[in-house]
Order: C-alpha cells, then structure tokens, then sequence
C-alpha cells in the first residue's frame, strides 16, 4: 500500500463525531509507519493531531515548527503576516422584526413556506433569482466556484454577477464598463481584495479573496436578508477575521444574517440562535453557549433530550 497520504482540507464537511473518527485512524497509520501530509487552514487540528508544522503565505514557505513547541497565535500570525484576532468581537443582538420565516421546511422537498417580511417566496428552484434580490434577499452560495463565480470573468465582472441590469452598471441599453470597474475597484478597496486589480482573472485569486469579492457583491446590495453558506470554507485565518467582523457590522445593522456553517466554533462564536439539521429537518435549537460536544451530538441525529442529557 501506499506509505504518503496527503489529505487537503479533509475535514470541511465532516461532524465534530466524524473529524474524530478520521483522526484515530490516522494516528493508527502513523503508528504503522504510514507518512501523512495534513493540509489545511483549520489550526485547532494542526495543534490537535500533527507532529511538525510548516506554513506557506502567499505561496513561500515562511516557517516550519514542532507543533508542541508553537501555539495556534504564533501560527495565525506566520500565516497572515500579522497579528490576528481569533475571536468575534460583538455585543448583544438588538431584535427586530421578523424578517426570515420558515415553517415546514425540509431540503428533501418543496413542502413548507418561506417567507421575508410577510410574503411567500419560492426557494425549490422555480423562482426568478432577479425576484428574490429585488425582495432584499442575498445569497452567497456555499460553492464559490461552481454557484458563486465565474472563474474565466475578470473581477469586475464577477461583482456585478446577478445585478448586471441594475440601472447603476448601464448606459443605456449596454453595460458601462467604466461605472463597473469603478464600483469594483470600491468593493476592493472596502473589503481588502488583494491583488487590488480589477482587471484580473478571478481565477487567479486565492480562495479568501474569491470568496470576499462574492461577499462584497451581496453585501454591498444592502439585502434586508442574508443567507450564507459555509462562508469561511477553505479560507485562511486572516480572511476568517475580516469575513466574520463584517457579518456581525451586517447583524448590527439589523439585517437578517443567516450562516450555514459545519464549523462549530464559528457557530458559536457568530450565532444568536443556532438551529441543527439533521436529515432534512431541524433536530433542536440552542444558543451560543451550547457545548461544541452537545451541538456535535445533534449533527449526528441525536435529538432534543438526549443531547442535553
């Protein structure tokens, strides 16, 4: 069999229960001689299960540490180039009025109704995507580079993906290109898109900065609504920051911010209320001083009592 096995991000969609598992058996593998190349951004399970540690910042390797010798602040700050905040900063949520209503919804059908503020729409596929920005609803997709992304556009192209009829972008019955890579060059400015050129190919962007040119397209809607999904995924720590500080502006702002996460310290650190599915429905609801064990349980099917038990 094989001696190297090199993993990339094996953990992005596994349960806490699941990411335990997968860790035993590598350490049964290391423990038969077995090499095994751990890659990813998640430093709590570099600290966890490796021995050595090297980190890469902009594509040079900067360091390389003995795990037990280092600490998760000493490596965040190698992989930014600066020091990182690896907490969310926020104060008590401000309730408004309801502006995401959900009742009997499962993701196996389209049973259920879905409403912002007060009127139905349709999320099974049928609705004008167009409908739904023009009702204050934003969406940043789970999938940046398949749902979220045109890698072949360039960057200004890529921020006005979806709004390309908004009256700002035209002139006349054409696109003004000027007007879009000025507005583009504003989003690069406000969110940090390196590199700063908005001419680039959106592909050639790392994957924190892909995913901040499709948050900055939504967010800069203003949408009373937004749903996002997995929104750090395979993002490094420093973008991590910068994502979650402007979630939680968007949140006090009164928005309706809803975050579809696997990352349970995300959860916890970014949520006010957190709501567990489990096979197409909802299996409890917590708040954010929920355990990450008793979240865990709930992911995997253990439902209401027996998880607070």
């Amino acid at each position: 069999g094989a001696e190297i096995l090199i993993l990339d991000e094996p953990t992005g969609v596994l349960t806490p229960a699941e990411a335990d598992h997968l860790f035993r058996i590598l350490r049964q593998l290391k423990e038969q001689g077995k090499t095994i190349v751990l890659i990813t951004h998640k430093l709590r399970e570099i600290m966890a299960i490796t021995d050595t540690v090297s980190v890469m910042r902009q594509g040079t390797m900067v360091a390389t540490r003995e795990t037990t010798k280092t600490t998760v602040g000493e490596l965040a700050e190698l992989m930014v180039g600066r020091r990182v905040l690896l907490r969310v900063e926020k104060g008590e949520a401000e309730a408004g009025g309801v502006k995401l209503a959900v009742k009997n919804l499962t993701v196996k059908d389209s049973r259920g109704v879905t409403m912002v503020d007060g009127k139905p729409i349709d999320l099974t596929g049928a609705a004008d995507p167009g409908e739904l920005r023009d009702r204050g609803l934003a969406h940043v997709p789970e999938d940046r580079h398949h749902v979220g992304l045109v890698l072949a556009f360039e960057e200004n192209e890529n921020s006005i993906l979806g709004y390309h009829d908004d009256p700002r972008y035209l002139k006349g019955p054409f696109l003004d290109i000027d007007a879009i890579r000025d507005d583009a060059r504003e989003k690069i400015a406000k969110y940090d898109i390196r590199p700063a050129d908005c001419r680039l190919k959106t592909a050639n962007f790392s994957g924190g900065n892909q995913q901040k040119i499709v948050l900055a397209r939504e967010m800069e809607q203003d949408p009373g609504v937004l749903i996002v999904g997995q929104p750090t995924r395979g993002v490094d720590v420093g973008a991590i920051e910068f994502i979650h500080k402007r979630l939680i502006a968007m949140r006090d702002q009164g928005k309706a911010v809803l975050v579809v996460s696997v990352e349970l310290d995300e959860i916890r650190s970014l949520s006010d209320r957190i709501l567990v599915m489990f096979a197409g429905r909802i299996v409890g609801e917590r708040g954010p001083e929920a355990s990450e064990g008793e979240l865990g349980l709930l992911m995997a099917g253990v439902e209401h009592r027996e998880a607070a038990e």
